[in-house]
């Protein structure tokens, strides 16, 4: 869950940015919310999930006409709370019922894509879709792909429409957790153009042109404020779209055979002919499986290269203005890799859980006394986080990992992200200033003092993002 913390930033954004739809809880068909009224800032639309004597859950709606709906769940202490408008129980049993909808229609969009039937969304009435355009292709100049306008980029795909949809609704939500985490500091804000290519051909075409070589698969062009993403998923949906259809006709092979089967032995089939009957349909559903599994960690490692690579675009174009300030490449890469590892449940945001696989490396890395120091981060090479050899592979993975755990701490621990103390570090940074005197005043603590509590904080961190540090 996200810390309110950070969603009073994107209630403070919405306000200063004029968007009142997204505070009064406007919509196209006017949704009714109940209102949690704090003792102080502004108040949080959406509706009462359960309350305590010392606590309340609350879950808070965001909606603007022509963009997704956010979601988001919060704890609130009862001693913050002003007071709460609730609905009367028919409109909140209505309100419930839209979020549930909500939740079935984007997981319908997932499973469509899973499932590989773009037919197993038609004849519905689907509660939400994104506004797709049509739009122009880069390298073929032609009306060949989709597009969906936000406030903080515009995404350009020639991918299937269901891909489309998927990306333009968790884009969106992932921008507006950036934007809690760190609230744009800049007025004039230039969307950023998000490329998500077909296939890695087309991927590597689109690199060409722009006189880029590199084997990365996702790439932001500073320059241009433009992000490029390359995938084998359609290709992969394609190949398993084939291989579903051929295995149908197996397996109604296998029924014509049991049934005759049947009919010969008077519905008593033999175990051994019976027994081979079951295993080729296991085969068959294991290879299904197999398959699908192998598109859904393709899919998953597409939305992690988009929001890291979208997290690079956002910093640049809407927060720090790199002629007068930025933040260290290794707070950058630290921040990037959180939100990479943002996770979608039901239609819902989540982001300040530690993602399982950076906490054990962590961990371990502790242990071994491997995990670069504080003070290997803040002087550290941008050589150091780049591959140009097998052997230096483990180095910047442990270059990675430790700028992963120092952002993870500063951004959920320390909440230092949304102050004004962080824009004050990064002008210095960029002034050339002494980065282990930056960081002290950064965080208000010697280097020494903060790199013990640093590690006891990683040492009880919990997949929760709570640590068990005293």
């Amino acid at each position: 869950m996200m810390n309110h913390h950070l969603c009073r930033n994107l209630i403070l954004l919405l306000s200063l940015t004029g968007f009142s739809a997204y505070l009064s809880g406007a919509g196209e068909d006017e949704w009714k919310f109940e209102v949690l009224h704090r003792k102080t800032g502004l108040p949080f639309y959406g509706l009462l999930i359960s309350e305590s004597p010392n606590q309340v859950v609350f879950k808070c709606i965001v909606r603007k006409p022509g963009s997704p709906t956010l979601v988001f769940t919060e704890n609130f202490e009862k001693s913050t709370i002003q007071k709460i408008e609730r609905l009367p129980e028919p409109e909140r049993n209505l309100l419930a019922a839209k979020l549930d909808a909500l939740a079935k229609e984007r997981e319908r969009l997932a499973t469509t894509l899973r499932s590989l039937d773009p037919k197993s969304v038609a004849g519905k009435n689907p509660v939400e879709y994104v506004k797709l355009e049509k739009a122009i292709w880069p390298t073929s100049n032609k009306e060949t792909a989709f597009s969906y306008n936000s406030q903080y980029f515009t995404l350009i795909t020639n991918s299937r429409a269901e891909m489309a949809q998927l990306a333009a609704i968790q884009l969106e939500q992932v921008y507006s957790a950036y934007a809690r985490t760190l609230p744009p500091r800049r007025i004039n804000i230039k969307p950023t153009s998000i490329l998500l290519t077909n296939s890695l051909d087309e991927y590597q075409a689109i690199l060409k042109t722009s006189g880029i070589n590199i084997k990365n698969p996702a790439y932001f062009d500073l320059n241009k404020n433009q992000v490029i993403c390359g995938s084998d998923l359609d290709r992969l949906i394609n190949s398993q779209e084939e291989i579903s259809l051929f295995h149908s006709r197996a397996l109604q092979e296998l029924q014509k055979k049991e049934n005759d089967l049947k009919q010969i032995y008077k519905n008593k089939i033999p175990p051994d002919l019976a027994s081979s009957l079951l295993d080729n349909r296991k085969k068959i559903k294991q290879a299904d499986d197999k398959n699908l599994e192998m598109i859904q960690k393709e899919r998953k490692r597409l939305f992690e290269r988009l929001y890291h690579e979208a997290f690079h675009a956002y910093l640049s174009c809407a927060v720090f203005d790199p002629r007068e300030g930025e933040i260290p490449l290794w707070l950058n890469e630290g921040l990037a890799q959180i939100f990479e590892a943002a996770v979608f449940e039901i239609g819902e945001l989540r982001i300040g859980h530690a993602d399982k696989t950076r906490l054990e490396s962590v961990k371990l890395a502790l242990n071994q006394n491997a995990l670069p120091s504080i003070k290997d981060l803040l002087t550290a090479q941008p050589a150091l986080f780049l591959v140009y050899h097998p052997s230096e592979k483990e180095t910047s993975q442990r270059m990675y990992f430790a700028s992963w755990a120092l952002a993870f701490n500063l951004a959920f621990k320390q909440k230092i992200l949304g102050k004004p103390v962080l824009d004050d570090y990064a002008k210095a940074v960029k002034s050339g200033a002494n980065p282990i005197a930056c960081f002290e005043k950064l965080t208000g603590k010697t280097l020494q003092d903060f790199e013990k509590e640093h590690q006891a904080y990683l040492k009880g961190l919990r997949l929760d993002g709570i640590s068990n540090a005293k």
